[in-house]
């Protein structure tokens, strides 16, 4: 007796054998795109640890932090002795691509707290790391892969060397970020990463990013003198010409006469020390007030 037999003997209502299939096929997919998408981080993260491989022997006295895989590639955080500039990626993309061929596979092993410790004796970033593990009472784990060995969960290629191809990943940018996302620790070097699944979607990333800042508004506000800068102000804020003032009048004279045929009505904001009243004139018929208070300058709630 089949499966579907079994069923019907209960007056179970059964699928068709082409709604079977479909399911079936709908879940392999779905496994396929799932198992793609863990390959990729895996390969965000392997290259992350490439990054800092290639960093230490280039600049041998900096101290590695964390690099994890992001949605568009990967960064490392590091603390460099002497600062580096984005000039500079093209030679740690050079040496990456140079030790990549000796990586040949991960492995890894655990150790003792007294074991980590010594390691990474002089990296004041690692021990704190290695103290929270502990705190946690998990696992310690070192991952070493080629000359290369580094405080991690795991998450990586099993074989770098066959698995990452030319022109599906490269070096960004550059960026400052605080130890652990805090200001008033010490500020650390970001260095960025991207890479893809293939060349392709690389190259279409890289695209969209230089037509991005092609039509960043700071860049055509200058060029089209609309707007500019000024610290004396503050540097978000924009200051308009008369040439960007008029181009801001005809627009807010056309917004009037969208809003008067699609019947929008506005929104008055009354502020009075802390507290905010907003008074709300949409398609009501009795006027509702709104007030939010605020505590520490954020919203606490809102209705």
């Amino acid at each position: 007796m089949t499966l579907i037999q079994y069923l019907k003997s209960f007056k179970i209502k059964t699928p068709s054998t082409e709604g079977v299939f479909a399911c079936i096929s709908k879940t392999k997919s779905l496994w396929y795109y799932g198992v793609m998408a863990q390959n990729l981080e895996h390969k965000r993260h392997t290259l992350a640890h490439l990054l800092a491989a290639a960093v230490l022997k280039l600049y041998p006295e900096t101290k590695l932090t964390l690099g994890p895989a992001t949605s568009t590639g990967f960064y490392y955080d590091m603390d460099f002795k002497d600062p580096i500039k984005d000039s500079d990626l093209l030679k740690i993309e050079k040496y990456m691509k140079k030790i990549l061929p000796t990586w040949k596979e991960f492995t890894h092993k655990e150790v003792s707290a007294e074991e980590v410790r010594e390691i990474f004796k002089g990296n004041e970033y690692k021990l704190e790391l290695i103290e929270e593990i502990i705190s946690r009472g998990e696992v310690i784990t070192l991952y070493t892969v080629g000359e290369f060995t580094d405080l991690c969960r795991g998450g990586h290629l099993e074989s770098p060397s066959k698995e990452i191809k030319d022109g599906e990943w490269k070096l960004d940018k550059i960026a400052g970020a605080y130890w652990r996302g805090d200001e008033k620790n010490k500020m650390l070097t970001r260095v960025y990463g991207l890479a893809f699944e293939t060349k392709e979607e690389l190259d279409t990333h890289v695209a969209q990013i230089e037509m991005a800042k092609e039509r960043d508004h700071r860049k055509l506000g200058k060029e089209l003198d609309l707007f500019t800068f000024s610290d004396l102000v503050g540097p978000g804020l924009p200051l308009f010409t008369p040439r960007g003032t008029l181009l801001r009048d005809l627009i807010v004279k056309k917004f009037k006469v969208f809003k008067k045929v699609l019947g929008i009505k506005r929104f008055q904001f009354l502020i009075l020390q802390n507290l905010i009243c907003i008074k709300h004139q949409a398609t009501m018929t009795n006027m509702e007030m709104i007030c939010l208070r605020f505590m520490d300058e954020e919203i606490q709630n809102f209705v």
